[in-house]
């Protein structure tokens, strides 16, 4: 075994966190953004965001007394500061004359598994949860979607029929990087947020390239020609009129910034603002990465988690290691997941993937792809058998997946830690800035 140092890494896993002591010799990179000098308030910030709108007049003059409003919150797998920042949003409602018997509150939980009352309670604070009407999104429940339009790209989007019932929409969630469509946020609060489960797959089938590879414009931090978020912007025409609020989260899950106004005008603000903070250059590949999700609720489960994976193979070396800590509390995250892993050899998986494809079908192709090009080691709560299955070794605790990776890693190694793989996007040097052009109506 290689000799420690008194140096100890801790990383965020759960609730809780996983510590290790690193080999002495490695040459450790740790990647933090820069800290804000001046920090205000999470009050203080969406105070102000309130105050200067992109592209909008402010909240309490788009609304009227005779108004139904539908106002989308994130679910649980989006760590938000729902309950932070909606009050404020909810007095400048009531500030419009808007009773609350026209107010309705809809999770976007797009395709993920169902929350229980509780779950939504804490998202949303106990006082709005009594106060309002709360639903929840069922992308499977095809009677309460309707149809409202086709993109010009042949999506036919159905959408949860409170749409067709609401005046005006007030779409709230934050913003990070997007390992597929550029950003989270925005649009996505409609598509896949609140569309039907056939809508979610014939969007997300579009990161597929006609052999069945992963889309090249389908990455973090690319609007431009990105065809899945392209679809998405596309079908807001159908949409009742929006005013949009994003709150934007440090490394420690507070808000610090905050966009508000029109949906694409703010939102495309609030992915300039992310992308320049949060997308960081590495100067050259690394022989290990080690990677935590950030904790809960980011490392969920393994379709939360996967996003991390993908940002660390970014900038490790071809064949190197990758330490990945995600405690998966809830298990893979899509009950079809695994049956991709099943398939006895690669022509026969991408011959799935154009015939059959379902949701999450390219997380599995992008896996697939990252266990044949690095080692992995996964921190996990999954069972072994699965992690083997997905193509990664597991590990019982971070000093026992550094133990297992050692032998790999020369001592002159460069190694780099992410403390907050699902925030942080590190990019070689070498390599120029995704566009993130989207703020016109086009």
């Amino acid at each position: 075994m290689l000799p420690f140092a008194d140096n100890t890494l801790a990383l965020a896993y759960g609730s809780g966190t996983q510590s290790a002591p690193l080999p002495e010799h490695w040459s450790v990179t740790t990647l933090r953004t820069a800290v804000p000098t001046g920090r205000r308030s999470e009050f203080s910030v969406v105070s102000e965001a309130l105050s200067a709108p992109i592209g909008a007049p402010p909240l309490h003059s788009t609304v009227s007394p005779t108004d139904k409003l539908l106002v989308l919150v994130s679910d649980k797998t989006r760590r938000c500061r729902t309950a932070e920042f909606l009050p404020l949003l909810l007095e400048q409602i009531e500030r419009a004359g808007v009773p609350d018997t026209k107010v309705r509150i809809l999770f976007a939980t797009g395709t993920h598994p169902p929350q229980s009352d509780a779950e939504r309670r804490e998202i949303l604070g106990d006082g709005i949860f009594e106060r309002y009407e709360v639903y929840e999104h069922d992308a499977r429940d095809t009677e309460n979607c309707v149809c409202v339009g086709t993109t010009r790209f042949g999506t036919e989007i159905a959408v949860n029929r409170l749409v067709l019932w609401a005046d005006r929409v007030l779409a709230t969630g934050t913003i990070v990087h997007h390992y597929f469509a550029g950003f989270g946020g925005g649009a996505k609060l409609f598509v896949p947020g609140i569309a039907s489960y056939e809508t979610a797959v014939t969007n997300h089938r579009r990161t597929l390239t006609d052999d069945g590879s992963f889309h090249p414009q389908c990455r973090d931090g690319q609007i431009e020609g990105n065809p899945v978020i392209e679809d998405i912007m596309d079908a807001m025409r159908f949409m009742p009129p929006t005013w949009y609020f994003a709150a934007l989260l440090d490394e420690h899950g507070k808000i610090d910034d905050a966009v508000c106004g029109d949906l694409l005008l703010a939102h495309a603000e609030g992915c300039r603002r992310v992308g320049s903070r949060y997308h960081l250059p590495v100067p050259s590949p690394m022989d290990l990465c080690i990677v935590s999700t950030g904790g809960y609720p980011k490392d969920i489960n393994f379709i939360q988690s996967h996003k991390s994976l993908h940002h660390a193979a970014y900038v490790t070396r071809e064949g190197g290691s990758i330490i990945l800590l995600a405690e998966c509390a809830e298990g893979i995250g899509n009950e079809q997941f695994m049956e991709w892993f099943a398939h006895p050899d690669e022509a026969a998986f991408r011959n799935a993937l154009l015939t059959n494809y379902a949701m999450n079908a390219h997380t599995a192709l992008a896996m697939r792809e990252k266990s044949e090009r690095f080692d992995i080691h996964f921190v996990s709560n999954l069972p072994d058998a699965t992690v083997r299955q997905l193509g990664m070794k597991p590990a019982a605790s971070l000093e026992a997946a550094l133990a297992s990776c050692a032998p790999r890693v020369s001592a002159s190694a460069e190694v780099l830690v992410l403390e907050n793989g699902s925030l942080v996007v590190p990019r070689l040097k070498t390599e120029t800035a995704p566009p993130q052009k989207g703020s016109s109506r086009e």
